[in-house]
């Protein structure tokens, strides 16, 4: 099995592409990917399947029928299966059959995911100026959704996840903020690495290496860790928020 991720950090959207041939014992390979392409808050994940060559694909359906549903507060799956080919058409007459990917399944290609007011996103280059930026970005969205209650430590979090990206990846990088579930979620993804070649992803892990701002980090969230990638690195942090989930208010626009 090869597989690729790529993202779309202004519409909001994951795509996990997935090919060649597919065993029943990739399914933590597939949970490892399905977990990767959810860190960086996007609003619709996709799994892209057209290029697969498996003749069995039932074993997938389940699965991936079994993630979705167990996912409620994550991203909106969806999947593409190219009908104009024989692998989607039985890609979709197969999966079609599961309440959860039946709805899910797509022409090809996917959808553009709309925005949501609860998730802001910011791209920055690797500049001493950028946890700044950072900062600016988490106070006016904790105000917007009436996070004020963590919008101090979130700040703290955000200049010291893009600190860490400036001074040890040196690249440009992706911020994302996003309030789902009650809690306040930021990641930073940074190009640091080598693009993978067909390989099977680590999964996620605690971060416990150490670094600079690292032991702060660990002291004002709730969760944190990472995810490697062959072409750079998502670090995340969440805060529980004592007042709840803003779901339901209304926000100010992004």
């Amino acid at each position: 099995m090869r597989w690729t991720i790529l993202r779309d950090f202004d519409g909001g959207s994951t795509r996990i592409t997935l090919a060649g041939g597919l065993t029943p014992e990739a399914e933590p390979h597939l949970a490892a990917l399905l977990l990767a392409g959810a860190l960086d808050a996007p609003l619709t994940l996709v799994v892209d399947l057209d290029t697969l060559t498996t003749s069995d694909v039932a074993p997938i359906g389940t699965f991936l029928a079994r993630w979705a549903a167990d996912r409620s507060d994550g991203p909106e799956l969806t999947v593409s299966a190219n009908p104009l080919t024989p692998p989607g058409r039985l890609l979709r007459a197969t999966l079609g059959q599961h309440a959860i990917l039946g709805r899910a399944l797509l022409d090809h290609p996917a959808k553009r995911a709309s925005i949501s007011p609860y998730r802001a996103h910011l791209r920055l280059p690797p500049d001493p100026h950028s946890p700044a930026a950072a900062r600016g970005l988490v106070a006016r969205q904790c105000h917007a959704w009436g996070l004020d209650a963590v919008a101090d430590q979130a700040m703290v979090i955000a200049s010291e996840l893009v600190s860490n990206a400036v001074q040890h990846a040196g690249t440009d990088m992706d911020i994302t903020v996003s309030a789902v579930a009650g809690s306040l979620r930021i990641s930073v993804r940074d190009r640091e690495g080598d693009t993978p070649d067909s390989t099977t992803p680590a999964l996620p892990r605690q971060v416990t290496e150490g670094g600079r701002g690292l032991p702060i980090i660990a002291a004002l969230t709730t969760h944190w860790g990472f995810f490697a990638f062959g072409d750079g690195k998502t670090v995340w942090a969440a805060i529980d928020s004592p007042n709840g989930s803003p779901a339901g208010r209304r926000a100010a626009p992004i």
